[in-house]
């Protein structure tokens, strides 16, 4: 059977002011009239029955999530005690899957990326379901890149693994973190690259065979989570053991260490809607090349992204500006620089000004 495990933790500081920490960015509309994290749900529906889609998340959002899918079991949240990155919430999921079904293929899926063709991403799906249900293989998405973006990890495509009539998987020689310009134009320019899309497919023994191997001691802990599960003793001591799990992303506690992983090319449009200049390539502009979302009256503007909740933004003269108001907290920002958001935050953190968070 395949299940979905939607990651739904994280807060998006770089789209504040818009995501704030009690609204982070996978609850925002910004693709039309459905939030990132209902689209994803809705995007795997046709593919994976209501019962078999869980999210990952803390506590903090367990109301949220109920109502933007309220359709989910409630018992289909698994939630974290405390944020401990996506090598522990992963392995919590894939200890709650392997309870409940042995034999299941588990597809993780970050809740807040954009995703062009349904139909297409579901085909790739299905086909990556299969190759991992039929091989040894911890088997990812990788998007072929269009420009030298240096804010992606890449994946080095080595020796063609399987050609099902066109559908393709290659074993995985290396993952590279965000290299520099020069570097990802080398990559680009090569034609063995792919974007590394941060979604991933398995089998729940194959990913906890590779937690034993490359993580022993978080292999261990998730060990005895899962036969702690449905215990009197099963809250408290649960909340401890997971709180002494190392704060590691997937990729590198598992991922890049592995020497079983497989990369299947994926033929959908894709972003990781990682910042405000993100969302350009899919929002309508006007005859000026801005971005508007709200009321907004401009004198010579230009190539701005305007974003306003409920005050009139009105501007003279400016280009290339990123204008958001949101609560009671307004960014101006030059376009380019959207990146430095997140150090901006600290900096409000720093402040002592989280109600602005």
């Amino acid at each position: 059977m395949l299940y979905a495990v939607i990651l739904a933790g994280g807060v998006g500081s770089r789209f504040w002011p818009k995501s704030s920490s009690a609204n982070p960015k996978q609850f925002l509309q910004i693709f039309g009239d459905k939030s990132l994290l209902q689209t994803t749900a809705s995007r795997v529906r046709p593919l994976i029955r209501q019962d078999c889609i869980y999210v990952v998340t803390n506590d903090r959002y367990f109301d949220k999530i109920r109502e933007q899918l309220p359709e989910l079991p409630p018992e289909n949240l698994i939630i974290e005690p405390e944020a401990r990155e996506t090598a522990a919430g992963i392995g919590l999921a894939a200890v709650r899957l392997a309870r409940r079904d042995p034999q299941a293929v588990m597809a993780v899926l970050p809740s807040d990326h954009f995703i062009g063709s349904e139909q297409d991403f579901r085909r790739c799906l299905s086909w990556a379901a299969e190759f991992a249900r039929n091989h040894k293989m911890l088997v990812t998405f990788g998007i072929r890149p269009t420009e030298p973006k240096t804010g992606y990890g890449y994946i080095k495509m080595d020796r063609l693994l399987v050609n099902d009539n066109g559908r393709r998987a290659y074993h995985v020689a290396e993952f590279t973190e965000k290299p520099d310009f020069e570097r990802a134009l080398r990559f680009l320019q090569s034609g063995k690259y792919l974007w590394n899309s941060g979604m991933f497919v398995w089998r729940v023994q194959e990913v906890l065979h590779a937690y034993r191997r490359y993580m022993p001691e978080m292999y261990q802990q998730l060990a005895h989570l899962y036969e702690i599960l449905g215990t009197p003793d099963e809250k408290e001591q649960f909340r401890e053991t997971y709180g002494k799990m190392e704060k590691l992303s997937v990729d590198y506690a598992i991922m890049e260490k592995a020497d079983n992983v497989a990369v299947i090319p994926a033929d959908f449009a894709w972003d990781d809607v990682g910042s405000w200049r993100s969302v350009e390539r899919f929002l309508s502009q006007d005859n000026a090349g801005n971005i508007v979302n709200g009321l907004h009256v401009g004198i010579d503007t230009s190539r701005s992204i305007i974003e306003s909740e409920e005050l009139l933004i009105a501007t003279i003269g400016v280009r290339d500006l990123l204008i958001v108001q949101a609560d009671r907290a307004i960014l101006v920002a030059d376009k380019e620089r959207d990146q430095e958001i997140k150090e901006l935050v600290r900096r409000i953190e720093k402040r002592n000004l989280n109600e602005f968070l």
